[in-house]
């Protein structure tokens, strides 16, 4: 069976969502038609990514991570080496600072923060329990 872990949300991810909402209404207030139409196709897509960050573990063995319109990446779990531990900020499918860094082939692959990290690491340890936490 299929197991879908949502991305946890940082603090400055719904800060984010504020802001946009805020420019939404100033906009409005102020009639500016170009300003409206920006902030609605930013908080449109802010939005977007917020409810369709996730990652699912499949029943066959495989790791998908979603993140909004973005492309769908995949990984076989057994080429998962290891899992560590990282506040990176940079871009990547995880909308939150609290993250894990997850390595195939000696190098980093991508960055992820599954909201109940420990439950995950289990269910990916389960189909490959070579995995290290670093």
């Amino acid at each position: 069976m299929d197991r879908v872990f949502k991305s946890k949300i940082g603090w400055w991810y719904h800060l984010l969502i504020i802001v946009l909402a805020i420019l939404c209404v100033v906009s409005v207030l102020h009639q500016k038609v170009a300003g409206i139409v920006t902030s609605l196709v930013a908080s449109a897509l802010t939005l977007h990514v917020f409810f369709n960050t996730y990652y699912v573990v499949t029943a066959d063995g495989m790791l998908l991570l979603r993140c909004g319109f973005f492309p769908k990446k995949e990984i076989a779990i057994a080429d998962i080496e290891a899992l560590e531990s990282t506040v990176m900020p940079v871009s990547s499918y995880a909308l939150s600072l609290d993250r894990l860094i997850i390595w195939s082939n000696g190098k980093p692959w991508m960055l992820i923060s599954p909201t109940n990290r420990a439950d995950f690491i289990k269910q990916l340890r389960k189909i490959n329990p070579n995995i290290q936490l670093k």
